[in-house]
């Protein structure tokens, strides 16, 4: 009997993505699953269009949240829903992603050979430039604040192997991992959560696993060197200390410190620099105030008039 997988894709305001992911969902070979969406209190015309989109798509169904309560919240409550009714395991999938054919076989397999496993993921592809972005994260806490390129798993390796974490665009977890930790952590809002997820996961001594036959391509991959709105310049000055405060100790903390405030004013600076930039500015800034401050949830008004 094959396990039973739901597939959980959270949304705001891009249901044309989600369209685009959902046609390269129906492409995959293994036929015991279903698709559920989670609209994150996208607008009216996005929800609409969204609504149009699923309403062809066998097997697939929309839960509509009142407002924008964050990606963690609407992972949270996709996930919720496909175990309340009996599912195995759940792909977690960015909306902007692709899937190969293949893939739910092949974490399937990976998270059948060993009872430790608790987390399954793919490679990570670029979909514009076709480039491998990851196939695997190295998650140690003192390290958070150097380049994530610097720390990614390197390599040719064809079969399954474990890592200490995996980029959030795509990955499986199990009924017994998502029981034994619990779910994400609401409060990061977005950014990070599945970092501090990861340390959760093997805090709890279960392993994460790559199998890199299988690639998931994705758009839109920025750092904070390029790229950044004032809502994700925001949270992931915020949410990176929230993180440390949750699992570092005392040299943890004092080896993040500099290269956490070295990092936030080279974004700063290379920001001030570049024509309306201001705000994005603005926005490290209240970052870093409010990690100072212990402060989660919803990011304030200032960042993301249209977030909340």
């Amino acid at each position: 009997m094959t396990l039973s997988i739901a597939i959980v894709v959270p949304t705001w305001n891009r249901a044309a993505d989600v369209g685009r992911c959902l046609a390269s969902l129906a492409r995959l070979t293994y036929a015991n699953r279903r698709t559920i969406v989670v609209d994150n209190g996208s607008r009216a015309s996005e929800r609409a269009a969204l609504h149009a989109i699923v309403c062809g798509v066998a097997a697939a169904a929309v839960i509509e949240l009142p407002e924008n309560r964050g990606f963690a919240a609407a992972v949270n409550t996709g996930v919720a829903a496909a175990f309340a009714d009996g599912c195995d395991a759940v792909l977690v999938l960015n909306d902007d992603a692709e899937v190969d054919p293949g893939l739910l076989e092949a974490l399937v397999a990976a998270a059948a050979a060993d009872a430790a496993v608790g987390v399954v993921a793919p490679r990570i592809v670029d979909a514009e430039s076709g480039r491998e972005v990851s196939r695997g994260e190295r998650v140690h806490v003192p390290l958070l604040c150097l380049p994530r390129t610097w720390l990614r798993v390197r390599g040719a390796a064809r079969a399954p192997y474990r890592v200490s974490g995996v980029l959030g665009a795509a990955f499986l977890v199990t009924r017994a991992c998502w029981e034994r930790v619990g779910a994400l952590a609401e409060p990061f809002f977005a950014y990070y959560e599945e970092v501090e997820y990861w340390l959760r996961v093997r805090a709890a001594g279960l392993a994460i696993v790559v199998v890199p036959s299988v690639a998931v391509r994705h758009r839109g991959f920025r750092g904070f060197a390029g790229g950044f709105t004032p809502l994700a310049a925001y949270l992931k000055a915020r949410n990176l200390p929230l993180v440390v405060r949750r699992h570092g100790g005392l040299l943890a903390r004092v080896m993040f410190l500099p290269t956490y405030l070295a990092l936030i004013a080279a974004s700063a600076l290379g920001y001030a620099l570049r024509g309306g930039g201001v705000p994005v500015v603005r926005a490290l800034l209240l970052g870093v105030r409010d990690a100072w401050n212990g402060r989660g949830g919803p990011p304030p008004a200032l960042v993301a008039p249209d977030a909340r």
